[in-house]
């Protein structure tokens, strides 16, 4: 029986290598509460991204909640995009704010700065959240202005983009507050876990003594908090897949050029007008329409392939959005999306496979 190819697989480390990690919890009997584990992974998170304000939390919804809840947004009005995973706007209602969706950029698909300012300028949002999509980053410099002209906060959902760069520089160096997944699904996971990296020391503390139900060095509370640190046992699946991160993702960088070399020009990529690097986390094509998009999944599927229309925004039931106004490429753009597989470990002959059913139904 042929085995299915699905569009993402977690991948797992040596368990030689993981039990090594989980004999040392063992011997400490530290299982949370910034165990040794955790600290190590933060301390080597801070160096391979090259930030200084990062701190672990359990999942990469609870440090979008933690980003919204430290700058003061609650029955504030928040400007992001449709173009993303549910949780960036479901975070923002479950914190009681309310969500503005702006238009996405044509070609590299995230937020549009342009179409920001203009809810901006007419007196709407309080605050931007802008997503780094399938890993590429946004118009950095360009939000920065806004940031910087209506004096607002700034919040990256990079939770697909850890090891993205833009302009030659590290993406945590634009914003306040960068919220990051390290979900099973991620290039790099510790099965269940996230991140927030700050610009702000002061942002870092607050957050710092929020995650542990707001109890601060003192054992004081000043805030309401809530339980959101990460295990020992998560951070020992970090560090497994951290220490062999580099050559995943050089197995995935080939992975990606192998199918646009295949592909040439039959389908479009996400590109940017800037220089960038972004992580290859998926693989997302478009095509001419979204009927063939449809009749290509199907063929796929037919024969064991799964790819994945990711966020289609008009899922998002739970806003009670009358209909997507004003979002016209996005409505256009996400509708002829599709994401092909990519995992580690993936083969040039499974690419071959999933290309030539493409090629034989477009």
């Amino acid at each position: 029986m042929k085995k299915s190819i699905y569009v993402s697989r977690p991948y797992l480390p040596s368990k030689i290598k993981l039990n090594q990690y989980i004999d040392q919890i063992y011997q400490r009997n530290i299982l949370t509460n910034n165990g040794p584990l955790v600290q190590e992974l933060t301390q080597r998170l801070k160096e391979k991204l090259g930030v200084k304000y990062l701190l672990l939390v359990n999942n990469g919804t609870t440090s979008l909640l933690l980003a919204y809840h430290i700058k003061n947004l609650v029955n504030k009005t928040i400007i992001t995009t449709p173009y993303t995973f549910a949780a960036t706007s479901t975070a923002i209602k479950w914190l009681g704010a309310n969500v503005l969706f702006a238009d996405i950029d044509n070609s590299h698909w995230n937020l549009s700065p342009e179409s920001v300012e203009q809810k901006l300028a007419t007196g709407k949002g309080d605050a931007i959240v802008p997503v780094n999509l399938f890993g590429v980053p946004c118009d950095l410099d360009a939000f920065e202005e806004l940031k910087s002209k209506y004096n607002i906060p700034l919040i990256y959902d990079s939770a697909h983009a850890l090891l993205s760069e833009y302009k030659g520089k590290n993406i945590y160096q634009y914003g306040d507050i960068h919220s990051i997944s390290f979900h099973a699904t991620k290039l790099f996971h510790c099965i269940e876990g996230g991140a927030l990296i700050f610009n702000q020391e002061a942002d870092y503390i607050k957050a710092k003594n929020l995650i542990n139900f707001g109890i601060d060095e003192l054992g004081d509370i000043h805030d309401a908090g809530i339980n959101g640190k990460l295990s020992e046992f998560h951070a020992a699946m970090g560090l497994c897949v951290l220490d062999e991160l580099d050559e995943l993702v050089n197995e995935r960088d080939y992975l990606v050029d192998y199918y646009k070399q295949k592909l040439g020009d039959l389908l479009q990529f996400q590109t940017t007008p800037f220089p960038c690097v972004s992580q290859p986390i998926y693989m997302p094509v478009q095509f001419a329409t979204e009927r063939l998009l449809c009749s290509v999944e199907e063929a796929l599927k037919a024969q064991g392939v799964f790819a994945r229309r990711y966020f289609l925004p008009q899922h998002y039931k739970f806003l009670e959005l009358p209909e997507l106004q004003g979002l016209e490429k996005c409505s256009d753009i996400a509708n002829r999306v599709l994401c092909l597989p990519l995992f580690n470990g993936m083969t040039e002959s499974q690419i071959d496979e999933i290309v030539t059913i493409i090629k034989d139904n477009i």
